[in-house]
């Protein structure tokens, strides 16, 4: 049976609700990185980086291409952490997975209401890097108010990846390995210069990945561009969002129901 398909929308209600009421407690710590960063790099490739790039990146100033790049991947990044190194302090170090389950709810809500919170955590930190890059002038679109459709389902993929990684990893250092990978594939996933610079076969290990799409999707968007591609885009992330989200399911059972 497809594990999504046991999934009680009310049980994951409630998980995600418990999260959150953590989250409002903690909300003066929660909230210092997502002020503070977007500002610091919009400065810095914005004003930095950009006085060094003449001229316009495939026909819009730098700020505005390296901008999606910077929110794509500060939204992504957010629901990463929090569905690796929470979902497993969570799930090893505070115990909260084995008290959760000692109530009705079963591994598939909890696991669902896990990659949905940390994706709707991290849309809502991406909020103050777009707020950052509209007061910039980056946002060249009133399109750019969909930015926010496209990184939650960005961040639904990752987090569901996460999750799947975090339920067979048994020493927290081992994450070290995929948040290395992560950090790598950044620099081929045209969020800092364009994909047509690199090597073809380089350029089709991209676009395999759904981080590369969502950059895409967001900047086109931030430019005020609608077209087919990114409807495939967007139909790319959903696609691997449901398999990662599946596997992540099967994964957590099989890790709490030992």
């Amino acid at each position: 049976m497809i594990a999504i398909a046991k999934v009680n929308v009310t049980d994951l209600v409630q998980v995600w609700r418990r999260n959150y009421d953590v989250y409002v407690r903690l909300w003066r710590t929660e909230m210092i990185a997502p002020l503070f960063e977007p500002l610091f790099s919009v400065v810095g490739f914005g004003w930095g980086v950009g006085s060094l790039v003449a001229g316009q990146v495939m026909g819009v100033p730098y700020l505005t291409f390296v901008g999606a790049g910077l929110l794509t991947f500060t939204v992504l990044l957010r629901a990463l952490f929090e569905c690796t190194y929470g979902s497993y302090f969570r799930m090893v170090y505070q115990s909260t997975f084995d008290a959760v389950l000692c109530t009705p709810v079963e591994v598939e809500s909890l696991a669902m209401a896990e990659i949905v919170w940390a994706a709707s955590k991290a849309a809502f930190d991406g909020m103050f890097v777009l707020a950052v890059l509209w007061a910039f002038g980056a946002v060249l679109s009133p399109l750019g108010l969909l930015i926010p459709v496209v990184l939650s389902l960005g961040a639904l993929w990752i987090a569901a990846l996460s999750l799947a990684i975090t339920a067979r990893i048994h020493d927290i250092n081992h994450f070290n390995f995929y948040i290395a990978f992560v950090f790598s594939y950044l620099w081929v996933s045209g969020a800092y210069f364009p994909l047509d610079r690199l090597p073809p076969v380089v350029q089709y290990l991209a676009w395999l990945v759904p981080l590369t799409s969502a950059v895409d999707a967001s900047r086109q968007l931030m430019i005020g561009q609608l077209s087919g591609k990114l409807l495939l885009e967007l139909l790319y992330i959903l696609v691997l969002t449901a398999i990662t989200a599946e596997a992540a399911l099967r994964a957590l059972r099989k890790r709490m129901i030992a």
